[in-house]
């Protein structure tokens, strides 16, 4: 049966409004995997940087200079507006750069005082939790059952990392007190730190707001790092490439995420974000010849499965809402459409 020149003209404009409505439900997931790779990448950097003998405080302030002139030139290609539109902008703005820098440093003083292994658990199983319901709080946002179990199989499985890597990162120095409070404290301030973020990014430019966090955060390391270390200022070029790759991939990176904020809830962008561990392991072994034992095997599959499962639910329910909208569209109800956002 033959089918006339209309109907194929029909046709052929839904499948190019399904393939559309396709990609743009995938926004979040495709941003979060590169957002991934890149943290992922940014976390070598540090190790190879560090291997140098460059202190810890140093390093984030080299990490913030080089993030500075990424933003810079970022800046001057798309010129986006350097402050908020009214009082409320520029108040979430000031707030997110005393926030972000605080949860950074608390971050680092985790690694470094406390157990890497147990901090890095209590951190990254932490922050979809506090994230949640700080986003429920203060942005009205709701997670489904679905993908609730997709965060909550992802914190199984970075909490089975986390012990895995605790069994050779425990030292006798370490107290439980000190490895249990300042991961708690990190993964805290991170939560408020991404409902921020999603507060702000949707009314503005993540370049200008790196740009508020990136600067007095590059003055607040510097200070730290005369206060508590002593400062190596010759390195070699192998390490001042590691420190300039750093310096992009997690620039790049964060503008990524930013993206992912944007088109996802504060908790589901989080919850995404944990694919860095299994990538960053696997670079580890890659890279620096680190082999993961039996018990990291397991809990990598954990967060792979949760993390897979969370993407392709987030980008299946994205694209029935873009169905859903050019349906409405075709219908010619508006309201309805406004409705949905």
């Amino acid at each position: 049966m033959m089918l006339s020149n209309v109907e194929e003209e029909d046709l052929e404009e839904e499948a190019i409004d399904s393939r559309k409505a396709s990609l743009k439900a995938a926004r979040g997931p495709l941003l979060s995997i590169g957002a991934t790779i890149l943290f992922a990448i940014s976390s070598e950097m540090t190790a190879l940087s560090s291997k140098d003998g460059i202190p810890g405080f140093q390093l984030m302030f080299f990490l913030r200079l080089s993030q500075i002139l990424v933003l810079l030139v970022c800046f001057l290609i798309f010129r986006p507006k350097l402050i908020g539109e009214n009082k409320h902008q520029n108040g979430l703005l000031f707030l997110e750069t005393v926030v972000n820098n605080v949860a950074t440093t608390l971050m680092y003083l985790s690694f470094t005082y406390a157990s890497p292994g147990i901090a890095f658990g209590i951190i990254q199983g932490s922050m979809p939790l506090f994230t949640a319901c700080l986003g429920f709080i203060f942005l009205k946002e709701k997670i489904g059952l679905i993908p609730c179990c997709g965060i909550l199989i992802s914190i199984i499985g970075v909490i089975l990392v986390s012990i895995g890597m605790a069994k050779h990162a425990v030292g006798p120095t370490n107290t439980m007190v000190v490895s249990i409070l300042l991961p708690l404290a990190a993964a805290f301030s991170k939560g408020p730190d991404m409902v921020l973020s999603r507060a702000i990014i949707k009314d503005m430019s993540g370049i200008t707001m790196l740009l508020y966090i990136t600067i007095p955060g590059t003055v607040a390391q510097l200070i730290l790092t005369y206060s508590f270390e002593t400062p190596v200022w010759v390195m070699s070029a192998k390490t001042a490439w590691y420190i300039a790759g750093l310096g992009l991939s997690q620039a790049v990176a964060m503008l990524f995420f930013l993206g992912v904020m944007k088109v996802e809830k504060a908790a589901i962008a989080v919850a995404l974000r944990a694919l860095v561990i299994p990538l960053t392991i696997l670079l580890d072994y890659l890279i620096l010849s680190k082999v993961p034992n039996a018990i990291k095997w397991g809990g990598l599959s954990l967060v792979i499965l949760g993390t897979l499962g969370l993407g392709i639910y987030t980008w299946w329910e994205h694209h029935q809402e873009e169905k859903r909208k050019t349906l409405l569209k075709k219908m010619d109800f508006p309201q309805l459409i406004d409705d949905t956002k």
